[in-house]
């Protein structure tokens, strides 16, 4: 580390960078091999190609009471739900119960992260929404525990 005094007669004369003796400067850098070849990185203008699709989810609960909200691409449909401030029945949040439950009416979602439901459960249109991402707009009945056995 470098120590500056500054004393009147320094405050005289015009500062001027000075380089340490033990560095030395070079009109060309090298750099190894490995960091030669690294990829130019640029940025993008386009910024709507970088988010992800957001898909209408229409919940409707045993009374008839339909609630919309939207639910972003491979986000829980659980999660996007207790985001938009509706409450769901829940326990695992792991694919690997029931509590969950709902019947689609209409979408598609993914819920490969799911181990409960069997795919004769499935194919009747049964979700879990602790683990499903939409795909699609949905629209899925909800606290369809019962129903299911």
């Amino acid at each position: 580390m470098s120590t500056f005094t500054l004393s009147q007669s320094n405050l005289l004369k015009p500062l001027t960078p000075t380089t340490p003796p033990s560095l030395s400067l070079s009109s060309s850098l090298s750099f190894p091999k490995s960091l030669q070849s690294v990829p130019k990185l640029s940025s993008s203008t386009n910024r709507l190609a970088t988010r992800t699709a957001a898909y209408k989810i229409k919940l409707i609960d045993p009374e008839g009471t339909e609630h919309e909200f939207e639910a972003q691409e491979g986000s829980y449909i659980l999660d996007s739900a207790e985001e938009a401030g509706i409450d769901l029945p829940f326990s695992c949040r792991a694919g690997s119960c029931s509590t969950c439950a709902g019947k689609m009416e209409s979408g598609e979602v993914d819920q490969s992260e799911g181990s409960f439901l069997d795919d004769g459960m499935m194919e009747k249109g049964y979700v879990l929404t602790c683990i499903s991402k939409p795909k699609a707009d949905c629209v899925i009945y909800t606290h369809q525990e019962e129903e299911l056995y």
